[in-house]
């Protein structure tokens, strides 16, 4: 960090240079793999949620054909979330939700071991009749995912809202409802054709990052740090430190000009460190600005 050190001394703090290159819609480094982790996470919800109605009609309706319309709501194995449980303590995850996860993906590989004979052969309109017996005994084990699931959103909520300003809190409640009225026998997404209709997840608009490429400094209550601010979006910074910073760390970070923002340590690793900003950037802001 002697470099740093020295850029820290420059003639003109009152007009200093922000590079403004546009990197990506991704979110801050430190947060994607929790992110993405939460998105994978969501959809194999809704997927399981969408089996489980789907069993709930074929059997209210006595009707097993209906389950040839899970044939495309069947979860596959998601990279994603293996790489984010392999390195759940890194992306600042529990070791209670990544326990509930794994037993979730763990349960959902032999259901879909059960199931996946089921829906095939409810395919073929000459095959064999599928035994309600059979399909009520499945059927209890994924209206038991469902619930695991429904636990498994509520608790990561509220660290998902800490992190992303609640933009997926509406994914939740969503998934919440959904996934309740599936593991309780109901079936409202289906219809009297078997055809699933799974609801749509709110959207929410990603923020774009900007490179930064400045020495800043980083403060807690241990004392300040130099750092290399290397880029920044509306809602938090990404730096280069001297030091790692406990998670949720309250921090101060100071510009080269004097700026400062007050903010929150969301994730660290081999000494970057992201933190969120108490008060997001307004879009007109120069560090920000088009």
């Amino acid at each position: 960090m002697t470099v740093l050190r020295a850029l820290l001394n420059f003639p003109d703090p009152a007009r200093p240079s922000f590079p403004r290159s546009r990197l990506s819609n991704e979110p801050d480094e430190g947060n994607a793999l929790f992110e993405a982790l939460v998105c994978e996470f969501h959809w194999s919800a809704l997927q399981i949620g969408g089996i489980t109605a789907c069993m709930n009609a074929s059997l209210a309706f006595e009707r097993t054909w209906m389950l040839r319309s899970c044939s495309n709501l069947v979860p596959v194995e998601s990279p994603v979330i293996k790489a984010a449980l392999g390195a759940w303590q890194e992306i600042g995850l529990s070791e209670e939700i990544t326990s509930s996860l794994r037993k979730i993906y763990f349960n959902l590989s032999d259901a879909k071991n059960l199931a996946l004979p089921l829906i095939e052969q409810a395919g073929v309109f000459s095959g064999p009749r599928i035994s309600l017996t059979k399909l009520e005994q499945i059927t209890a084990l994924w209206r038991k995912l469902a619930e695991d699931c429904k636990t498994a959103v509520a608790r990561l909520e509220p660290e998902t809202r800490w992190r992303f300003n609640g933009i997926y809190t509406g994914n939740a409640l969503v998934l919440g409802k959904f996934l309740q009225d599936a593991l309780s026998g109901g079936f409202g997404c289906v219809n009297q054709y078997g055809e699933v209709a799974i609801p749509v997840l709110p959207q929410r608009r990603k923020t774009p990052r900007y490179v930064l490429l400045q020495p800043c400094k980083i403060s807690d209550k241990g004392g300040g740090s130099i750092a290399l601010a290397r880029d920044i979006s509306k809602n938090g910074i990404g730096l280069d430190c001297e030091r790692d910073f406990p998670l949720k760390e309250r921090v101060l970070v100071e510009l080269r000009n004097g700026r400062k923002m007050k903010g929150t340590v969301t994730w660290f690793h081999n000494k970057k460190v992201s933190v969120q900003f108490d008060e997001p950037l307004s879009d007109d802001d120069p560090l920000i600005a088009r």
